[in-house]
């Protein structure tokens, strides 16, 4: 039996490339899901149009999906914290001006994501051992296991789309008219290291399978009630169809070892906590970067060790349009990214810089209540509709080598008390330097996006805050300790392989889901050549 720890992108990925050469695949995952009565609610709300969706109903889909005053938010899905929950009994530990987050969850914390597709270029893993020619075939696998909604434009040219299959979604008015006015200048803004197009997103447009397609109700950032945008337990729930995939669920992996060539792996049950142990041929680890990295720290008693976690910083710059789009507060919208810009520009930074343009969702009215744009209204005299007709949000990704990173070490507890992870931040001072030389490229060319950055309001949250981490057993030709070889196998052992972000040797500022998932489907793929 070969076993696959996990149900996120990875895993599901994994496991499909395990099934496609004919093995028989055994799914361990903690499993959490969405409560019963929200479930219940889910089901009702897909099966009838928003027009007719109760306002209680649509509020309790709401809860737990809030801004903070740092103008970041803390994400729900369905009113629910379920993706987040119990993380800390089952992976303890300690945290230093970062922002990490981890999930239990059935689809890992793909029940959470901003559901954007775009993949690497060799330009910014020069640091790996494999290049993007590698990934090449897996990216056209990945992206065949969901939906995307896109457009074949300039961006196609240094990021392909992987596939003919792209369908076509409705842009918000606002992303209209901001994508009008970059195309009048095109020419001046590649020059200048600005290469942009419409956003490509994981999301379903078209009715599919009895599914109703995005119906543009604007509740994408608090969960969709007709299930359009991807998770990997989507998925999970087609591998379950396969007579060779068994998925056991509600098992907590703790470590792994390795004897007369079989793996052993060794849990505890959610639902008693009694200790429980499998053993198999192989076994391909896809718990998100902070469990793989204690499962792995345990397995090979590396305690007391620091380790680095890479990040791709996250940081945020809202933008006020010279002209108002009118009536946003009413329009039909899918509230994910509307456009990606990719600055390249060697005098900010070797790597790609990667923004996604937001354009506007009700969590606006939140976050100026709790920034200092509210001071600015009554001295503009603008109204806040008339703001909103203008407010757009670019969410940018820095390249690691640009970004902090993260300290990692597992303390070995003197009692029968579980073995804690530290992560502490070290700051890199150039990562704010980067982001005001975004802010002032954007003012410099305010005339062209008709657009100016908002002084004083760029946010730059802890490192780990968007999700973009990684690196902590990193990819080598010749891997030394707590290092792995490029099919993800840990130094010193043969029968584990490691397949999500935590063996990329750097994380790129581009979206991470997708090559995450290409490269586990690429390590899984070659099972029978090792």
């Amino acid at each position: 039996m070969i076993y696959v720890v996990g149900s996120g992108p990875s895993g599901v990925a994994c496991a499909h490339a395990l099934l496609n050469q004919g093995l028989e695949v055994t799914m361990l995952d903690s499993g959490l899901e969405l409560e019963i009565e929200r479930s219940s609610l889910l089901d009702k709300l897909s099966k009838t149009t928003p027009d007719t969706w109760d306002k209680n109903d649509i509020f309790t889909i709401k809860g737990n999906t809030k801004v903070s005053p740092s103008g970041t938010f803390t994400k729900g899905v369905y009113g629910s914290d379920f993706p987040s929950r119990e993380t800390d009994k089952y992976f303890p530990n300690h945290t230093k001006n970062t922002q990490l987050r981890m999930s239990l969850a059935k689809g890992g914390l793909s029940n959470i994501w901003g559901a954007a597709i775009l993949p690497y270029i060799d330009e910014d893993i020069r640091d790996w051992p494999i290049k993007v020619k590698d990934l090449q075939k897996h990216y056209e696998a990945a992206i065949s296991l969901m939906d995307i909604a896109g457009t074949n434009d300039d961006l196609s040219l240094k990021f392909p789309l992987y596939t003919n299959q792209c369908q076509s979604i409705n842009y918000s008015n606002q992303a209209k008219a901001l994508m009008s006015d970059l195309t009048k200048s095109k020419n001046t803004l590649n020059t200048n290291g600005f290469n942009f197009g419409y956003s490509r997103v994981a999301i379903r447009t078209e009715s599919k399978n009895e599914k109703s397609g995005c119906t543009y109700c604007g509740l994408c950032h608090y969960g969709c009630p007709y299930e359009a945008i991807y998770n990997s337990s989507f998925t999970l729930n087609e591998l379950l169809k396969h007579e060779k995939f068994q998925y056991i669920k509600d098992i907590i992996v703790q470590k792994i070892s390795e004897s007369n060539g079989k793996v052993n792996i060794y849990a505890v049950s959610r639902l008693n906590n009694e200790s429980i142990a499998f053993t198999g041929e192989r076994a391909y680890l896809a718990c998100g970067v902070i469990p793989t990295t204690k499962i792995v720290l345990e397995s090979l008693e590396a305690y007391n060790k620091k380790i680095v976690m890479k990040d791709s910083q996250w940081f945020l710059m809202p933008l006020i349009r010279y002209d108002k789009t009118p009536d946003v507060l009413n329009e039909k919208l899918f509230t994910l990214s509307q456009i990606f810009i990719e600055l390249f520009d060697k005098s900010l930074s070797k790597n790609t810089i990667n923004l996604q343009v937001y354009t506007y969702n009700d969590l606006y009215l939140s976050a100026i209540k709790n920034t200092p744009l509210k001071y600015f209204l009554p001295v503009l005299g603008y109204p806040i509709s008339e703001l909103l007709g203008r407010l757009v949000m670019v969410m940018g990704y820095l390249h690691s080598n640009d970004s902090s990173q993260i300290l990692v070490e597992l303390e070995k507890s003197n009692n029968d008390k579980p073995n804690k992870l530290f992560f502490e931040a070290q700051i890199n001072n150039d990562v704010k330097s980067i982001v005001n030389s975004v802010y002032k490229k954007f003012f410099d060319y305010r005339d062209i996006f008709k657009a100016i950055p908002i002084p004083g309001i760029t946010k730059i949250p802890n490192p780990g805050y968007g999700s973009h981490s990684g690196s902590t057993f990193p990819m080598r030709d010749k891997p030394h300790e707590l290092e792995t070889d490029t099919l993800g196998r840990p130094y010193g052992l043969n029968k584990v392989h490691i397949v999500d972000a935590s063996i990329f040797p750097s994380i790129p500022a581009t979206t991470i889901t997708l090559t995450t998932m290409a490269n586990a489907h690429r390590i899984a793929s070659r099972y029978n050549d090792i």
